[in-house]
């Protein structure tokens, strides 16, 4: 079981940032059209977004109850997407899992941005000390 969890949160991560950027344009635009009542699928557009960015965050809220039995955000939302499909509004969860999918992706975005600038801190640290012990000062590793 265990391991089946494993090789799907792999193949969710797959891709990568495009990917979820890709994604996530794609089911905007169904969002949109179904607010529009653009219609050219005998089904609601909304629909897209589910599958594309609703889908996503319901594995991951599985996943993380079954192996860490930990409840987060992703627990809540699919309640929220699951519930909102139950009561047929389709548009609703198609909304609310297009914003979970835009912020998760902008927490990402913000994360990978200040690990970098830690990094380049890093990198910053003297490689060398002077110490100066009764009046000679001396050079030793950091």
């Amino acid at each position: 079981m265990k391991k089946m969890l494993k090789k799907l949160e792999y193949l969710l991560e797959l891709g990568g940032v495009k990917k979820d950027i890709i994604l996530l344009i794609i089911s905007g635009i169904s969002v949109i059209c179904s607010l529009a009542k653009f219609q050219p699928f005998p089904f609601d557009m909304a629909w897209i977004a589910i599958f594309l960015c609703g889908l996503p965050i319901i594995f991951e809220a599985i996943i993380g109850l079954i192996t860490e039995f930990d409840i987060k955000a992703d627990v809540l939302v699919s309640l929220a997407l699951v519930a909102s499909i139950f009561i047929g509004e389709i548009f609703a969860a198609g909304e609310v899992a297009v914003i979970m999918q835009l912020g998760a992706l902008l927490e990402e975005l913000t994360v990978a941005k200040a690990r970098a600038g830690i990094e380049k801190l890093v990198h910053l640290t003297p490689q060398t000390a002077r110490v100066l012990n009764n009046g000679s000062e001396n050079i030793i590793p950091a």
